[in-house]
């Protein structure tokens, strides 16, 4: 019969083991969201980058390569280089794209379903239009979970980790309930548990502003940009913020609605209740109607209206002109919220502004003179309409890329 088991400072449960698990843990995951955020990178790189030594990084890139999350391949031939090149070349390490996410994107025209791999690669995708009248919870869950079967069976991919969903609206961000949602007329809808049990994966959500602006600080307009505002106006008008490099929430997940702020007290009474927000004053359909066409016909109908107010329509010209002007008020009170270095500009808002940026400037000056706005970069975003879609497969990859062994060494 065996004696009692004796822990010595070295042995696998002690408190030293488990400090050097946590800190191989957290290792591991930088490698693997480097090459993911950064693509193919080599080993000599990685040592560089994240200043670890040769060996710790060939044996954290075997593991992963051993996990199937990546791919270690020589480097492509450079003929000029190659006499000159002594001892053996490092090793690329490039993540699997056909380790994947469903990156689901609600707006209130359509649905858009996208399978994403490491390293940010759409593999495939659908997009469908909301049907008359079936904006309803169990519709939209039923609609989503055939549009992400249709994706899933026909691949062969190797796992799929999970799902993320782009929210118009308020997320709470205890249990991802969509508090809500005036758009699609959803009040403490349980979206993301009804989709979970359909799918039987992990389905996580987020505002779509809000993941806008992740993704682009990411992958998009504003990479290396520690305040950022990103603003988008489809229907109504969703804003994200990262402050000093951390993405805001606020307490109940409702940072970044600046679509309701208040811009004109004697506006029209706006889908929330409130009179005179910013989205009663710029969307897709109030620039339509404005321009005497029929509301929604959606961005392709936005473009007709700037060519045709170009082309010399007076009415078209008049209604570019309102949104511009207005589009200008509610970024001025953006940049008085959230003091941001760079704002990003999607949808309506982006399209306007690049047709009018001298009205959109007239705009901001009549409604702020403070000195902030002189330091403002307004870009478009780098990403276009796929903002929120990419910025849903980065919330659904997040646990994978923050412990891919996915074990609580403590």
């Amino acid at each position: 019969m065996s004696g009692p088991t004796v822990r010595g400072l070295g042995g696998p449960g002690s408190r030293a083991a488990r400090g050097q698990e946590v800190v191989r843990r957290s290792n591991r995951s930088a490698v693997l969201s480097h090459v993911h955020v950064a693509g193919p990178t080599s080993r000599a790189e990685l040592t560089s980058k994240l200043a670890l030594n040769r060996s710790t990084i060939g044996d954290l890139t075997a593991e992963l390569v051993t996990m199937g999350l990546v791919t270690e391949e020589p480097p492509e031939e450079q003929p000029a280089r190659s006499a000159r090149r002594t001892g053996r070349p490092s090793l690329v390490v490039r993540p699997r794209p056909d380790v994947t996410a469903l990156a689901v994107a609600l707006e209130v025209d359509r649905i858009t379903v996208a399978l994403v791999g490491l390293g940010g690669v759409v593999l495939r995708r659908t997009s469908r239009r909301h049907r008359p009248g079936q904006h309803d919870v169990r519709h939209v869950v039923d609609a989503v979970t055939r549009q992400s079967e249709e994706l899933l069976e026909p691949g062969g991919y190797t796992r799929c980790v999970g799902v993320g969903v782009s929210i118009p609206g308020v997320v709470r961000r205890t249990d991802a309930l969509i508090r809500f949602a005036p758009n699609l007329g959803w009040v403490d809808a349980p979206f993301p548990e009804l989709l979970s049990k359909e799918l039987g994966m992990s389905v996580v959500a987020d505002n779509d502003a809000t993941l806008g602006v992740a993704a682009e600080h990411l992958r998009g307009a504003a990479v290396g940009v520690e305040d950022v505002a990103y603003v988008r106006s489809d229907i109504g008008i969703g804003g994200g913020v990262i402050s000093g490099g951390k993405l805001l929430h606020g307490a109940q997940g409702g940072s970044g609605e600046v679509g309701h702020l208040l811009v004109d007290s004697r506006g029209l009474e706006c889908r929330c209740g409130a009179t005179g927000c910013w989205e009663t004053k710029v969307g897709v359909d109030r620039l339509l109607t404005s321009a005497g066409r029929l509301p929604g016909g959606g961005s392709h109908a936005v473009e007709e209206v700037l060519r045709a107010a170009e082309a010399g329509d007076e009415r078209c010209a008049e209604a570019v002109d309102e949104a511009a002007y207005w589009t200008g008020v509610g970024l001025a009170n953006v940049v008085t919220a959230f003091d941001p270095r760079v704002i990003v500009v999607a949808g309506v808002l982006d399209q306007v502004w690049r047709a009018r940026p001298d009205v959109v400037h007239d705009g901001i000056g009549h409604a702020s003179r403070i000195a902030l706005l002189e330091e403002v970069d307004v870009r478009s975003a780098g990403l276009g309409e796929d903002s929120p879609l990419i910025g849903a497969a980065e919330l659904a990859l997040a646990p994978l890329l923050a412990d891919p062994v996915g074990e609580d060494p403590a």
